[in-house]
This record gives C-alpha cells, sequence and structure tokens, in this order.
C-alpha cells in the first residue's frame, strides 16, 4: 500500500532550507522586537492602539540601533 503525500508534505519536501531560514531570522527579529516593546509596553499602553504602534516602532529602532557598530 503506498502512502499518499498531502501537499505541506510535499512542500516540506520541494522547499529549500532558504524558506526556513528566513522564517527562523523573521521569528528571532520578531521576538526581539516584543522583548524589547515589553517594558514600554507596561509603562506607556494605557489601552491606545496608537500607542501600541509607536512603541513597536521605537522598539524596531531600538534593535536596529542595538546593532550598529560602535
Amino acid at each position: 500500500m503506498e502512502k499518499k503525500l498531502t501537499d505541506f508534505e510535499i512542500e516540506e519536501k520541494t522547499s529549500g532550507g532558504a524558506v526556513y531560514e528566513a522564517g527562523v531570522r523573521e521569528s528571532k527579529r520578531s521576538k526581539a522586537v516584543r522583548q524589547i516593546a515589553q517594558p514600554l509596553m507596561d509603562k506607556y499602553w494605557k489601552q491606545d492602539v496608537t500607542n501600541l504602534h509607536r512603541i513597536y516602532r521605537v522598539a524596531e529602532y531600538l534593535l536596529q540601533r542595538s546593532k550598529r557598530h560602535k
């Protein structure tokens, strides 16, 4: 009896590692941004979505700045 592969399994076997690596890289970046944003959220959020977007932009900037050469 031959086992049929699902669409997901076919995609998994045929896609290159670059797709996986890009996903991992983006996941790590998102996690770093969330970790930077958490203390800012605790202090400044006040249940306002506008503040949420501002906090995440600041966190992304701080992450980018932390990677600069000193």
